[in-house]
Formats: C-alpha cells, sequence, structure tokens
C-alpha cells in the first residue's frame, strides 16, 4: 500500500511540475558576462543580451527581427555575510538598438551595450542578492521597481518585478570577465524565492 501511494504521490508531482512549466509567465530572458567584485565597496557589472528572440514570450512587445536588447546591471557591494553577496544601491537597465545601423553588442566595447534607447530602467527594491554554492557555482536574486524608459508605460505594474537565475565560472567566459549569468525579469509579481543548488544548476544544461 505505502508503494502505491508512493507512486501515485510521484505521478501527481510530475503532473504538478509540468503545468508549472506550461504556465510559466511571459519574461525578459538574459544572458550575458559579469565583472565581480570581491571587497566591500566595489562595483558589480553585468552586460547582457535578451535572449527571448521571439520564442519565449515578452511582458511587453519586442520586434527582434530589426531591434537587439541589451540588459545591463550595476551595484556597490554593500556587505558579505557567509556565502552570500549584497548589492544596494544597484540598477537595471534594457535598451532597444537597431540591427540595420545600429551597434551589435561586444563585450570588448562597453558601451555597445547602452547606445540604444533606453526602454526600461530601474532600481533594485533592497538588495540585490548573489549567492555561491560552489567555486564557479551560484545564484543571483533580487526585487526591480522600474521608474524609467520610454516603454514604462506598457507595463501592467512598474513594481516588484523577481529578477533571479544563476551564475557559473565554468566553460568560456568573455575576456576581462569573471562569470557568466542567466536569469529571467519575470512579467507577474510573485514572492522571492532562494532558489536551490539543482534549479540554478540546471540553467547551465
Amino acid at each position: 500500500m505505502k508503494l502505491k501511494v508512493l507512486a501515485t504521490s510521484v505521478a501527481l508531482l510530475a503532473t504538478v511540475i509540468g503545468s508549472a512549466a506550461q504556465a510559466d509567465p511571459p519574461n525578459f530572458d538574459f544572458f550575458g558576462h559579469s565583472i565581480v567584485p570581491t571587497m566591500v565597496g566595489g562595483g558589480l557589472t553585468l552586460r547582457s543580451v535578451l535572449t527571448n528572440n521571439g520564442v519565449v514570450p515578452t511582458p511587453i512587445p519586442l520586434d527582434f527581427t530589426n531591434n537587439q536588447y541589451t540588459v545591463v546591471v550595476t551595484g556597490t557591494l554593500a556587505s558579505i555575510s557567509g556565502t552570500k553577496q549584497f548589492y544596494s544601491p544597484a540598477t537595471v537597465s534594457m535598451y532597444e538598438d537597431a540591427i540595420g545601423g545600429g551597434t551589435a553588442a561586444n563585450y570588448a566595447s562597453p558601451a555597445t551595450f547602452t547606445d540604444g534607447t533606453l526602454i526600461l530602467g530601474g532600481s533594485f527594491d533592497g538588495n540585490l542578492e548573489r549567492q555561491q554554492f560552489s567555486p564557479s557555482l551560484g545564484s543571483f536574486i533580487g526585487t526591480v521597481d522600474f521608474s524609467s524608459g520610454s516603454r514604462l508605460g506598457d507595463l501592467t505594474t512598474p513594481n516588484d518585478w523577481p529578477f533571479w537565475g544563476g551564475w557559473s565560472r565554468s566553460g568560456m567566459l568573455q575576456p576581462g570577465y569573471h562569470e557568466k549569468w542567466d536569469g529571467e525579469i519575470e512579467f507577474n509579481p510573485v514572492a522571492v524565492e532562494d532558489r536551490t543548488w539543482g534549479s540554478v544548476k540546471s540553467l547551465f544544461n
């Protein structure tokens, strides 16, 4: 009887997980490379590109055929507690740059990530938290309040956007950068929770 109950529970859990994946809300899906400080007072910089490309729905309509979208995050390392780093203040900016006649994002030329039109800009409500699970793998998490940009009025709500994902030091890194960051800025304002090592590791599989 116990085995039957266990089998039923596992099947139910698989169904729930599958349904949750299908119901994943629109988000800004980004991938990029970051410069990470080691001392309090140092600056974090993430330069990344939106990777939705018309496959994953975005919270507002974006034209990936004619434009490239970049996301830049900056923050000051305010404190360190064990394996966690807390950045405050921290900001996020999203730019739109024409593919034809614009400048493609180039990690060797930082200005190419910010030379487009600012469509969304905001700050982290509290800290941007970076956690380390192993020497080469960890997570990041925070909540963003948008307050500027040409597309600000298109948002259903500007506040409390979950920002989360995983970072890795494995594999090829752009020269001068320390980590790869793979994450999302989610559409639905939901409670922000710490992610497990397994869920973060899956981002890089």
